[in-house]
């Protein structure tokens, strides 16, 4: 089946995560009507490209299956699924991508730097304004490198928390000078 490309505006993503948990510099809103979607890329399309979606309008959920791709301006998301529940209602919208593994790259606009990562299910809770990725997550950036089973990021504080798994452990690189650079 032939993939058709669909553009939606309001929503999107973790994928900021990509993050902003390594950025220079928070995208912050500061109007309190739009504090829920600062992680939203200045109101950009999204595209999604996926072998197909089904929309279920009773339910208010969204879903793409097959070799999804989501596209935002300098934010690439490839997944096997992606579930958007509560599409008109940030106040209970959630975005779960699923995939083997659910990958993504960032190239973040205010220095160019490319964050890069992975993991078996990302869930970004509009609500909260929280993204947790589960199950083999990694986020990179540069040679700086986190490990984990559970990588939560909370967007409004700017605050990553790792959590190993059963028996497991957190591993990470961090390469002084390169943070240092990071916050310039």
């Amino acid at each position: 089946m032939r993939s058709k490309k669909q553009t939606f505006f309001p929503l999107f993503f973790m994928l900021c995560a990509s993050f902003a948990c390594f950025a220079d510099e928070p995208n912050v809103v500061t109007s309190s009507a739009s504090q829920n979607q600062k992680m939203f890329a200045d109101n950009k399309p999204i595209t999604v490209d996926a072998d197909n979606q089904q929309i279920d309008i009773e339910k208010n959920i969204i879903t793409f299956n097959g070799n999804v791709q989501i596209i935002q301006e300098g934010l690439t998301i490839w997944a096997d699924k992606v579930v958007v529940t509560d599409m008109q209602d940030t106040s209970k919208q959630k975005i779960t991508a699923y995939g083997k593994p659910v990958k993504y790259k960032q190239v973040l606009p205010q220095n160019n730097k490319i964050v890069t990562g992975h993991s078996q299910q990302v869930i970004y809770n509009v609500k909260e304004n929280n993204i947790v990725l589960q199950g083999d997550a990694e986020l990179f950036q540069q040679d700086n490198h986190i490990s984990s089973s559970i990588i939560t990021y909370d967007v409004k504080k700017q605050q990553i928390v790792a959590q190993p798994g059963k028996k497991g452990r957190v591993k990470s690189t961090i390469i002084p000078s390169q943070v240092k650079e990071m916050n310039k």
